[in-house]
């Protein structure tokens, strides 16, 4: 049978760097590092965050808390409010025409 999740709390996590969660980046680098319905959640926790509301539980919960785009903090998900470059370490997964790219991301904003 299947289950509802529950609905879960959600605050933003003020971070001063950072690239806007709207921006093209995270569609195109993120995707590629954590895949689409993880990148989804997360952009359905940040609007959610900024408009006070909860969310279902997230299925790809582990993996956005593996990469440190949600911690949990007095009991609810915190999501962070500007998303980071794709971390090193998890730059593997990007096939070679977006790894290309990304490098040149990176040469162009320092």
């Amino acid at each position: 049978t299947a289950r509802v999740r529950p609905p879960v709390p959600v605050v933003l996590q003020p971070r001063e760097d950072g690239i806007h969660p709207a921006d093209p980046y995270v569609r195109k680098f993120w995707v590629a590092a954590l895949g689409p319905g993880a990148v989804a959640e997360l952009l359905r926790m940040v609007n959610a965050a900024e408009r006070g509301e909860e969310v279902r539980l997230p299925r790809y919960l582990p993996h956005l808390l593996r990469a440190d785009l949600v911690s949990i903090v007095d009991g609810k998900l915190a999501v962070v409010s500007l998303i980071p470059p794709v971390p090193l370490e998890m730059r593997w997964r990007f096939p070679p025409d977006i790894a290309a790219q990304h490098a040149d991301w990176v040469t162009a904003n320092p």
